[in-house]
């Protein structure tokens, strides 16, 4: 009787499965690295939250007639006092970031409520270049509203 094997063993398919096992342990977390994806969605959706209560504080401020520019009238909303600059929220601590609800791993650097150049940042702490994984909010100006600039490129 003639025997003829054309295939593996049950005992080679299970070392072969133990071993890629292993390597996709070992070497998958070095290719996939969603945390840069995650920091970049984060900075993502606090602009979009910043826009938003930029324009809520800006109603209000319409409907109490807070739109002088030469002055930083305030406004309470949701028992939070914040601080206007042409009747958007001043680029302070005691503006936007009263506005926003941005806590760790954000970080507030900065902040100037003088003049039309003031300008606050928003920072992610865990990036690996904080300084460059962040959100830049500049003062509104009496012809145009605040501005927003996201920067991703050391998230």
């Amino acid at each position: 009787m003639k025997f003829n094997s054309n295939g593996f063993t049950l005992i080679e398919l299970v070392i072969v499965i133990v071993i890629l096992g292993i390597l996709s342990v070992v070497a998958a977390p070095r290719f996939v690295d969603l945390s840069s994806d995650a920091r970049i969605a984060s900075i993502t959706s606090l602009e979009a939250s910043m826009r938003t209560a930029s324009d809520l504080v800006n109603y209000k401020a319409r409907i109490e007639n807070k739109l002088d520019c030469s002055t930083d009238p305030t406004i309470e909303m949701v028992g939070e006092t914040i601080t206007l600059r042409c009747g958007y929220p001043c680029p302070h601590p005691s503006g936007i970031a009263n506005a926003v609800i941005a806590e760790e791993p954000f970080n507030w650097v900065g902040g100037n409520c003088g003049g039309q150049l003031g300008a606050i940042e928003v920072q992610i702490s865990n990036a690996p270049d904080p300084s460059n994984c962040k959100i830049r909010y500049t003062s509104a100006r009496s012809t145009q509203p605040p501005q927003f600039t996201p920067t991703t490129s050391g998230c």
